[in-house]
Parts: C-alpha cells; sequence; structure tokens
C-alpha cells in the first residue's frame, strides 16, 4: 500500500502531539505540584513540619478558628476540641466585626500575640474557609511567610498535645443553645434567659432566641449598694422563673454584661449548670439562626432544692473582703475598674461620688469605662484568650493561685471576670459583691489614691 505524502506527514504530527503529552503527564506526575495559586494563599504544611516548629522563636502558631473551639468545643467534626498546644488566636470571625477603629483594633491584637510578618505563620482551621480568610488579611498586612493546616489531622493523634479550658463548658456557642432547643436537653429542665436591665425590654421585644424569657437585674439586686437580693428574695426570684438546682440555665444579652451578674448570682444560691453565651446575641444572629420576638411568660416552680445560698463563698461581703486585704500574702482583692478609677481620678459612675480604691487593692485591668470590659473582651465580645489574661495579671502582680475576690463599681463588670476566671478553672475565687459603692460609703474604711508604689 502506498501512503499519500499528506498522509504521512500527518500521521508523523499526530504522533508527536501525542509524545507531547505523555512527556508532559509524566513531568506533571514526577514533579511536585506548586502549593500556592490564586485562590489558595498560604502553603500547606504536614503535622511533622508543623510539630518540630511549635515553640521556634521565628515560628507562630495561630488557631483561626471561632473562640468557642479555642477554649474546648470540638466544633466542625474535630475529634477533640482546644487548640494547639503553643497556638495563639486570632479568628476569622473578628475580620467582620464592624467597631470604630477596627483596623488598630486588629493590628494591636496581632503585635500582642507576636503574629509579626517577620515570622513564618502556620494558620489552621477545621473548615477550610477561616485560614483562608485570615491568610487574605495577613497578605493586604504585608505578610508573606504563610502556611495553612487542618487541625482535623492534629486532633485526631491522640499523642499530640491540645489544650482547653479546664470549665470551658460554662461558656457556649450559639450552636449548643441551638441544639439544646432542637433537642430539648433530652427531656431534663432547662430554661433560657435574655437578661437587660429594666421592666421595658426593649433588646428582648427586638428579638430574641426562641423561647427565651426577659430577667430585669433589678429581679436580683436593688439600690443603693446594688447588692444581690437577700438569700430568701433570691430563692424567691428562682421560684417565680423556674429555677431550681438541676435546672440547666441559659443566659445571653445584646450586652452580656448583665448575663454574667445574673450567672454569678445563681451559681452563688446553688443551680449546678448555669451557662452563658459567648459573643452574647450578636453571636447567635451571626449564626443565622431563628429569633421571635413573642414575649414569653415566666413560668413557676414550687421548690428550688437547696437551701440559698448553696455556694456561698462565691459572692462575699465587707467583712470578708476585709480578712482578704489583711492577708496579703495568700489572697488578693482584685479591682476590675478602669485604669482613671483605680487610682481616684474619677469615680466611674454619676450615683458614686468618692474617688479611689480600698487600700491595698490590686489593679485587674477592665476597660476603658464603667460600662465596657475590652481587657477581657475579643474584639467580637467574646472570652480573650486565657494565656493573655494570666500573663496580664503576672505582670500586675496578682498570683493565679492565691485566694483572690473581684470588684468593681457594683459587681457587673467584676461578675463577669469571675466568671472567666472560673471557666479557667482558677480556685478560691469570688466575687466582693459591694465593691467600690459599698467601700467608699463608710469613710472609716482606708482609701487610696494615685498611682501605687511598686515594692
Amino acid at each position: 500500500m502506498v501512503l499519500h505524502r499528506k498522509t504521512i506527514i500527518f500521521l508523523l504530527f499526530s504522533c508527536f502531539l501525542i509524545l507531547s503529552a505523555c512527556s508532559n503527564v509524566s513531568k506533571t506526575t514526577n514533579e511536585k505540584p506548586d502549593k500556592k495559586d490564586s485562590t489558595n494563599l498560604a502553603e500547606s504544611i504536614k503535622t511533622e513540619d508543623l510539630k518540630v516548629n511549635i515553640g521556634k522563636d521565628d515560628w507562630v502558631i495561630v488557631d483561626t478558628r471561632s473562640n468557642d473551639a479555642f477554649n474546648g468545643w470540638a466544633l466542625d467534626g474535630v475529634e477533640r476540641g482546644g487548640h494547639i498546644k503553643g497556638a495563639v488566636d486570632f479568628s476569622a470571625n473578628w475580620l467582620n466585626v464592624e467597631v470604630d477603629q477596627k483596623n488598630k483594633k486588629l493590628s494591636d491584637t496581632l503585635k500582642s500575640k507576636g503574629i509579626t510578618s517577620d515570622k513564618k505563620v502556620v494558620l489552621y482551621d477545621a473548615n477550610g474557609k477561616d485560614a483562608q480568610s485570615v491568610a487574605e488579611y495577613l497578605k493586604g498586612e504585608g505578610f508573606k511567610n504563610l502556611y495553612k493546616y487542618d487541625v482535623k489531622e492534629w486532633a485526631a493523634n491522640q499523642d499530640l498535645a491540645m489544650e482547653n479550658y479546664p470549665n470551658y463548658e460554662m461558656l457556649v456557642p450559639s450552636s449548643w443553645v441551638n441544639d439544646l432547643t432542637t433537642t430539648k436537653n433530652n427531656g431534663k429542665p432547662y430554661k433560657i434567659f435574655e437578661v437587660s436591665w429594666g421592666d421595658e425590654a426593649k433588646d428582648y421585644k427586638i428579638g430574641h432566641i426562641p423561647g427565651a424569657v426577659h430577667i430585669n437585674t433589678d429581679e436580683v439586686e436593688e439600690g443603693p449598694v446594688w447588692n444581690r437580693l437577700k438569700d430568701k428574695e433570691l430563692e424567691k426570684f428562682a421560684l417565680k422563673n423556674g429555677i431550681t438546682t438541676d435546672t440547666t440555665v441559659v443566659l445571653y444579652g445584646s450586652d452580656s454584661m448583665p448575663a454574667f451578674r445574673v450567672a454569678v448570682i445563681l451559681k452563688y444560691m446553688g443551680v449546678k449548670d448555669v451557662r452563658v453565651v459567648n459573643g452574647g446575641f450578636t453571636a447567635w444572629k451571626n449564626s443565622n439562626f431563628d429569633v421571635e420576638t413573642k414575649v414569653n411568660a415566666k413560668e413557676s416552680v414550687s421548690a428550688f432544692g437547696a437551701v440559698v445560698p448553696a455556694n456561698p463563698d462565691y459572692i462575699i461581703d465587707l467583712p470578708e473582703a476585709k480578712e482578704i486585704l489583711a492577708n496579703k500574702s495568700t489572697s488578693t482583692l482584685v479591682d476590675i475598674r478602669s485604669w482613671d478609677e483605680y487610682i481616684g481620678k474619677i469615680s466611674g459612675y454619676d450615683y458614686i461620688k468618692p474617688k479611689g480604691r480600698p487600700a491595698g487593692a490590686v489593679w485587674g485591668h477592665a476597660g476603658s469605662d464603667s460600662s465596657n470590659l475590652e481587657d477581657f473582651r475579643n474584639i467580637d465580645h467574646t472570652m480573650r484568650n486565657g494565656s493573655d489574661v494570666l500573663a496580664m495579671w503576672e505582670k500586675d502582680g496578682i498570683n493565679p493561685n492565691n485566694k483572690l475576690s473581684f470588684y468593681c463599681g457594683t459587681g457587673w463588670r467584676a461578675a463577669e471576670v469571675l466568671f472567666y476566671a472560673d471557666v479557667l478553672g482558677l480556685k478560691n475565687i469570688s466575687l466582693y459583691d459591694g465593691g467600690w459603692n459599698e467601700w467608699s460609703m463608710d469613710s472609716s474604711n482606708p482609701v487610696e489614691k494615685g498611682v501605687p508604689n511598686k515594692k
């Protein structure tokens, strides 16, 4: 058979194309793929490589997941909850918060956690999205040496160390609350309360977690000192709201501070299972769970189930506060107010005239004013990293192994910090309920002003 010249040329060209394709396949198979592309801004890192670089000065390991996952909750299919031992946190959720001076606050957060552009930065998550979001942000801030990691691989290996807070379950994610309402707590009693000041319940009526009932903080405290009510009155409060010692109580608010105030009082009374929603109602809304506007009525019970208070050392009064100040080697009265309040520049309240602090009290940080607690909250109002809090206290001479009692002006800020200290597993901790308001009412109580002398 004689082949036409054009046919021969066509066959030769076809063979060339086939050989070229085979060559390319071989090359692609034998070479390592480029781990960076237009959609992935960070290079993948293997578990063994991550393990050997933890703790090195030029590396920083960053948990980009929600604060709840960092604290201890096993979310997004992770086998073990908590964070990789040695990791710091910078949640992708923080990038979506609308707040004044957001860029500065995020930048300050990076620096405070040692996340700097001169280091190799490993960003880990469990959903394939959080690390990418933080990588995009860091790229915009000039970071170049970025790596990504799936923490599910680490959590699946029981030999690799993970950390969580001993009592992390006290602070719950919104997804846990949603599951609670779906399962009806498996038939066990539970209550959800929106907590704020006033009978009007404006925030509650705008929208709340389905089934939630409003608690006015006046139900648990009264002026002029704004201490908790007497024990018998607190028991009546519990009965009216359907709370027993065995009720799982979930508290939240548009501002979480009132919820922590009630949570501490309930623990003092003897309720065994008290939870607060981490990040408050904003966290619930951001999770896109249902919101209702129907006003839910209180449902009462006939018996609390214990003599109030069943946990009396959780809240102390003036005599016990004085005892703590008298035993400074083993006890510390911790001031949870702004620096200007602590040094006596301002009182912090329009109804408290005296300025200063109980003599011997140690500043434990707080926030910009009596309504804020930035030193203990992330930008999304979730609980700040416990290691950051303990390091802050250590710098100011507060020993977490001491007997610690927290106070503020009237108990709200200090209650939140007490709750966080409980989440971290600190022992011998309490709220000095009367705070500066009560202390300053008696001129015979010793008072200090100004910056304390460092010994």
